[in-house]
């Protein structure tokens, strides 16, 4: 019987590439019958592990005969076990060998529709038996511990050689032999084909030029837990359809090999079963298709179809990876009608559910019908960008690094939007020069992607203008619009502002969703109204510098701002100044940017009220100079050239950086313009302004007050100025009760009697609030508060009743409080500690020194807090059961809790201090 089958002899394989190789004697030297029997090493060459056992699983499926089916599954589990124990490689093969040949050598000899006898039924049984003894046996050697399989190593080789004598015995003793013919013939074509189409995927040639995988780029920063999600996705059946999304430059190709290149995908799809197809020249259906057959490597007779394809992939349910990378361009960049087409070749491949699908594409408006994982990639983030930034500029520099880093690198990475491709091209370019960040940025700032190499330029350019060329996007001239005209606006805008930017353009938002799809603009979080609408900067660099942002939409742009601006401008006494507020602060860095653009030698209509407006705004919430400062060199610039209402603009200039300079409390500076101003609106050419020339001795007033730099009568002067000139029209009860006010002022900081204060002061009120003027009727409450308390301490000083001096000292503490004005609490509480102490009352006394407490912190004085609210508890607990309050201890013993291990205060410990009762 050794005559009927020769073992094969043993090819010594390479272990990386894992395969298992059958070659077979010389068929010369066989009978006719043999030949037709023996199976050839072109035909049964195969790769081990998954792709073997699929391959015959699939043979065995052929041949429908449960115990041949049996038999051959039992074969595999020993075939993967010998795959999975590589110690004693060497007698492994051999017997990996020995086990395939007879697998291969059973099936053949099963014929194909006739009955099998029960003898060869009986001979493959024992023969099973035998191979399960054996998968004992390598299991066995396998769960060995790796010292034990040192030392054993010739014990081991020992039973895998009698596992092997026990093969050949079994052989000698199977000689069921097939007679020769067309039958046999038959089979093993079917076998042939089967093991084909598993073991070789779709490894045909094709018409289309196929294109390799693209190395794995070096390593990608902050990028890493995003690679590990999405290829855990994809290793799911139930998630494995991703798309990856992102404007150009933001590494979605990277990610997507980085991802590929994962152990989660490695254990997941065997190498041969992971497919690149390159979508960026796929400018049509049929090219897509024709891409698709040659990536995957598949022939057909025509490919108007993807049957071929579609039926190769669903021979086996074997796992496949497909990456189509930058799908925009047969996705986005198309007609309707191609667009149409494409959709339905992703939808074929989608139906089957053990093809994986990852895409890679600019915008995230993917094709219906398909549940998509959506991952959008975003900017780096500071560390990762920084970390990025510094590898790539020690390469090109030669191994030299960067020299200076923190704020100056910080500011330079967050201009270019910290978007990858940008951070690589700069660096590049920078570690070729050795240039600083500074320098980096000032080549930014003066030339966008300029400042690249030509070679590097290209790269960034590249990628912007393949966006541009979207098809949907040149068909869309007022998406272009839009998009030029948000690249002016540093900070994007909301969606429900689009039409104040855009107001031309019907409707905004359509062109918005054509930029959207294109991943020419960036929306944020939340719905399309609220949230924010933006370009990157590395696109706004390319519009600005290659001439897409022309004169007119830029003067567009301007006059919106201006409109807008000027629409809003309010004072605090109008009921809409809140509002006003809340609009301009969602638009304040657009606004901003535009205005400091504003040409000082040729200011467009509008623009120099709209800079002063917007000063006046910033000093009712955060103020600055620098707009104020503009402002003036430009009203300055136009009235020296005599321009059109230049002197009143001037004179505005010179009030509005004033009252900016007094809100800052830089009383000198204040006074400086706000006397020019004051000077300026008496001296119109037109006739002096009264009311604005009262206005600006208000502040004066107020700057000189503060500062003490002017003696009594000047000030008094000053007073009386401002009070007639707001008066001096009588229908005008606004400007008449401002001067009541500002005099009210004066005469309580002057120390008059209470009277003399209270007497235009509650005149002011009650036309304020008449007028329903909120601010101004609150100033007057809060003058009214302060004149009030103090009287009541005197009067109670000058009745002699120690009683009600306390309760009035006591109040106007907390009124001081209240008011902030905390160096003033310091003064009165120095009077009332000492009457709370002779009075002996030891809640009045626990009060009294919890208000200390609360004022120390306020001053940040941290010892004399804590020996205050010690103070308080010790009082506190003087005091008879039921008459102490509990909550105020608590209260007290909290704050002291607060203070116990700090070694300094700062605002936020002050503002996490419980109140004193009754401030709450």
């Amino acid at each position: 019987m050794a005559g009927c089958f020769l073992w094969p002899r043993r090819r010594v394989t390479s272990k990386a590439k894992n395969r298992i190789e059958v070659h077979v004697v010389d068929a010369s030297s066989l009978s006719d019958g043999e030949n037709l029997r023996m199976p050839t090493t072109a035909m049964y060459s195969i790769s081990g592990g998954k792709a073997l056992a699929e391959a015959i699983e699939g043979v065995a499926d052929l041949v429908p005969l449960p115990f041949l089916s049996t038999f051959v599954r039992m074969a595999i589990k020993v075939l993967e076990a010998c795959e999975e124990t590589t110690a004693i490689e060497e007698n492994l093969e051999d017997l990996q060998s020995r086990v395939y040949n007879l697998m291969l050598v059973v099936v053949d000899t099963v014929p194909i529709n006739k009955k099998t006898s029960l003898e060869l039924q009986d001979k493959i049984s024992k023969l099973q038996a035998i191979l399960d003894n054996i998968l004992a046996d390598v299991r066995k050697i396998k769960e060995q511990r790796k010292w034990l399989l040192f030392f054993f190593r010739d014990l081991n080789k020992e039973r895998v050689g009698r596992c092997v004598d026990r093969l050949d015995g079994a052989l000698q003793q199977f000689n069921a032999r097939l007679s020769p013919g067309r039958e046999s013939a038959s089979q093993l074509t079917r076998i042939e084909d089967a093991v084909n189409r598993t073991t070789r995927p779709h490894n045909a040639p094709s018409a289309h030029t196929r294109q390799d995988m693209p190395p794995l780029a070096r390593k990608l920063y902050g990028r890493e837990s995003l690679i590990n999600e999405i290829a855990t996705l994809l290793a799911s059946e139930d998630t494995s359809r991703v798309c990856i999304t992102g404007a150009g430059g933001m590494g979605k190709t990277s990610v997507a090999l980085a991802v590929v290149d994962s152990p989660a995908i490695k254990n997941a799809f065997p190498k041969e079963f992971i497919f690149w197809v390159p979508c960026v020249e796929a400018k049509s259906s049929d090219l897509l298709r024709r891409i698709l057959y040659a990536q995957l490597r598949v022939t057909a007779e025509t490919y108007d179809s993807l049957e071929t394809l579609i039926a190769e992939l669903d021979v086996t349910k074997q796992r496949r990876l497909i990456l189509l990378d930058n799908f925009e361009t047969p996705w986005l960049r198309l007609s309707v009608e191609e667009q149409s087409k494409v959709a339905d070749i992703l939808l074929c491949l989608a139906k089957l559910s053990h093809i994986a699908l990852l895409v890679t594409m600019t915008s995230g408006f993917t094709p219906d019908g398909i549940e998509w994982e959506h991952r959008p990639l975003s900017p780096l983030d500071s560390e990762a960008a920084s970390a990025a930034f510094k590898s790539r500029y020690r390469d090109a520099a030669r191994g030299h690094e960067l020299v200076v880093d923190g704020p100056q690198l910080e500011d330079f990475l967050t201009s270019i939007g910290r978007i990858p491709l940008a951070i690589t091209l700069a660096a590049t370019s920078g570690g070729h020069l050795r240039a600083s960040p500074s320098d980096l940025l000032q080549d930014w700032s003066r030339s966008g992607t300029g400042m690249m190499s030509e070679k590097e330029t290209a790269g960034m350019n590249r990628t912007i203008r393949l966006s541009l060329d979207n098809s949907s996007v040149k068909a869309n001239p007022e998406a272009l619009k839009l998009l030029a005209i948000l690249s002016l606006l540093p900070a994007g805008t909301t969606g429900s502002n689009l039409d104040l930017w855009a107001a031309t353009l019907d409707p905004p938002s359509g062109a918005a969703e054509t930029l959207l799809a294109a991943a020419l603009i960036e929306q944020g979080e939340g719905s399309f109204g609220t949230a924010r609408i933006f370009v990157h900067p590395t696109i706004q660099s390319y519009m600005l510098h290659h001439g897409h942002l022309s004169l007119e939409i830029r003067n567009a742009v301007y006059d919106a701002c201006y409109s807008f601006i000027l629409d809003h401008k309010s004072t605090p006494d109008d009921r809409k100044f809140k509002s006003d507020l809340k609009a301009l602060a969602v638009e304040e860095i657009n606004i901003q940017g535009l205005l400091m653009e504003t040409d000082v030698r040729n200011p467009r209509p509008k623009a120099i009220d709209a800079l002063i407006a917007f000063a006046l705004y910033q000093a009712s919430t955060k103020p600055s100079t620098v707009v104020a400062s503009h402002a003036l060199k430009v009203a300055q610039t136009a009235h020296d050239t005599s321009h059109c209402e230049a002197a009143r603009q001037l004179a505005e200039a010179h009030h509005c950086l004033g009252k900016t300079h007094l809100k800052l409390q830089r009383f000198e500076e204040a006074s400086v313009h706000l006397e020019k101003a004051r000077a300026q609106f008496k001296s119109l050419p037109g006739g002096a302004d009264r009311t604005r020339s009262g206005e600006c001795s208000l502040e004066l007033l107020d700057a000189w007050m503060f500062s003490r730099t002017k003696d009594s009568n000047d000030m008094q002067s000053l007073a009386e100025e401002a009070r007639t000139n707001l008066a001096h029209d009588t229908n005008d009860k606004y400007n008449t009760a401002r001067g009541l006010h500002i005099y009210s002022s004066f005469l309580w900081w002057s120390n008059s009697p209470d009277e003399e204060v209270l007497l235009p002061l509650l005149s002011a009120k009650a036309l304020f609030e008449e007028l329903d003027c909120l601010a101004s009727s609150a100033e007057c409450l809060y003058l009214l508060a302060r004149t009030c308390a103090g009287s009541a301490v005197d009067k109670a000083e000058q009745s002699g009743g120690l009683d009600i001096l306390g309760r009035s000292l006591s109040y106007t503490v907390r009124c001081l409080i209240h008011l902030r004005c905390y160096e003033e609490v310091m003064g009165v509480i120095t009077r009332l500690l000492p009457l709370e102490q002779a009075f002996g009352a030891p809640g009045g006394m626990a009060q009294a020194v919890e208000l200390l407490g609360y004022t120390c912190v306020a001053i940040f004085d941290l010892a004399g807090a804590r020996r205050a609210y010690d103070g308080a508890l010790l009082h506190f607990s003087k005091m008879q059961p039921g008459v102490m309050s509990k909550e105020d201890v608590e209260r007290c013993s909290l704050n002291l809790t607060k203070l116990q291990g700090r070694t300094m205060i700062d605002e936020d410990c002050f503002h996490t201090l419980a109140k004193p009762d009754p401030l709450d």
